[in-house]
């Protein structure tokens, strides 16, 4: 039976911007690879009221950007290497929101290029495939752009008005996807047809957390700029070493 022990967290409970501690920002308008136009900004966009971390996408001028929204993530801060993640959070309606829970690995930074470093997906949403999230696994071999990543679409009941838990157990063996403690998907590193090695599963190294709220581009869709401000709200981020 598995057993968790907690080691890592951020319950949000103080009030202000997100612990300098525990979060940095990516900053800036980039091609961020799927033709959003936000700016994410240091800190603008991302505040903490009443024991939530609320990321907010706003549809006006920022700099020479037309939008505006933030991406947190834990680089520099915490770096996890199997255990479980778990992120409870309530997800924007907006029209053209993009909302996602995911995991870059340290090495990204350091030059290895996507998709041979790796990317884990915990939850993604966006509004053309409203109330169902969106888990993935990108490789080199198994990625978006080949159509060939594993992936795997779960509808949810609520996820604009309330908040659920969106968490995976990664492990040597495999990486496993719940919500609300409910397993809906697991992935095997040796399982059938698939290669191990790292340029099938190099999720044998360390990752850190990103949390962020994009607005459009080739996923995203579609705009609604009446809907905005919009709000990606986030209860609790927590890490919990596995034992089996």
């Amino acid at each position: 039976m598995k057993k968790y022990i907690l080691e890592w967290a951020d319950e949000f409970d103080r009030a202000g911007k997100p612990d300098p501690q525990k979060w940095n920002y990516d900053v800036g308008q980039k091609k961020w690879g799927n033709g959003e136009l936000q700016y994410y900004t240091a800190g603008d966009n991302a505040d903490v009221r009443d024991s939530q971390l609320l990321i907010r996408g706003v549809i006006e001028p920022y700099l020479d950007a037309p939008y505006s929204s933030a991406r947190l993530t834990t680089y520099e801060r915490k770096h996890f290497q199997y255990g479980r993640i778990a992120v409870s959070a309530k997800l924007p309606s907006a029209k053209g929101s993009w909302p996602a829970i995911w995991m870059m690995p340290t090495d990204k930074k350091a030059g290895i290029p996507w998709p041979l470093c790796g990317e884990i997906d915990i939850m993604e949403h966006v509004t053309t495939h409203f109330g169902t999230i969106h888990v993935s696994l990108h490789t080199d071999l198994y990625n978006h752009v080949k159509r060939t990543q594993r992936t795997h679409f779960e509808p949810v009941e609520g996820i604009t008005t309330g908040f659920h838990e969106y968490a995976m157990d990664w492990t040597p063996e495999y990486i496993e996807f719940f919500v609300d403690g409910k397993s809906f998907q697991k992935y095997e590193k040796n399982a059938p047809g698939y290669e191990a090695g790292e340029r099938g599963w190099p999720f044998d190294k360390p990752y850190y957390l990103i949390l962020n709220l994009a607005i459009g581009g080739t996923w995203g869709g579609a705009i609604d700029p009446a809907q905005y401000p919009a709000e990606f709200a986030i209860d609790y981020v927590r890490y919990y070493r596995i034992e089996e």
